[in-house]
């Protein structure tokens, strides 16, 4: 069980840092000795040290919807983009791609490492590669291996530079750049402690400023 003077965040790997920055930084001049421990795992990680009692408050996605047992503050959204390296002939086209088009070549997926057989959210591709870690999709992203949907964020940089471009879909199963949303996530039988819900409240008025 967790001690009761430490506080432990769990984050999905495609949530944003950065609107937890000053939050976080706040939080430690206001509990300078409480000791705070991160971990970011895997789709499903999250609310899975959530329920082990491993995690006192979750940043993560809730897919498909939010569970019975966990109480959920919608935080903010996070565009997805389709992306291919530059040389990677999806990028190349004159026109949007279609579903063959996009059948005839990899995608890259980030999946569930502990449950495999699980729901593929915005799988278009007949043959995926199947990766747990987000930054190791990335280098094969950039080295041109496949394609995939990355959050804006994490991608904008490469596509002003030129590494990647953004791919336009014909037939997008998830609708045009359809947003993710984020939550603050506990267990409803589990409350955080008072540095728990400060932080709680803390991001949910710095976000919606």
């Amino acid at each position: 069980m967790l001690l009761a003077q430490e506080l432990a965040l769990a984050i999905d790997p495609l949530v944003p840092s950065g609107p937890l920055f000053e939050s976080l930084r706040v939080l430690h001049e206001t509990y300078p000795h409480l000791p705070i421990s991160f971990s970011t795992e895997g789709l499903g990680g999250a609310l899975r040290r959530l329920r082990s009692g491993q995690a006192d408050l979750a940043i993560c996605l809730l897919l498909p919807t939010v569970p019975g047992d966990v109480i959920a503050t919608p935080l903010i959204q996070s565009d997805l983009l389709a992306v291919a390296a530059a040389d990677h002939p999806l990028a190349t086209l004159s026109r949007p791609a279609e579903r063959p088009d996009l059948e005839r070549h990899v995608q890259l997926v980030l999946s569930d490492p502990l449950d495999r057989d699980g729901p593929d959210y915005g799988l278009t591709g007949s043959a995926p590669w199947r990766f747990v870690d987000l930054a190791r999709r990335m280098d094969f992203l950039l080295a041109g291996l496949g394609w995939c949907r990355m959050p804006r964020h994490l991608v904008e940089g490469h596509i002003a530079t030129g590494r990647l471009v953004r791919l336009e879909l014909a037939d997008d199963s998830r609708g045009p750049d359809l947003p993710l949303t984020i939550y603050a996530a506990h267990l409803s039988d589990r409350v955080p402690g008072p540095a728990g819900r400060w932080l709680l409240e803390d991001v949910k008025t710095r976000l919606a400023a």
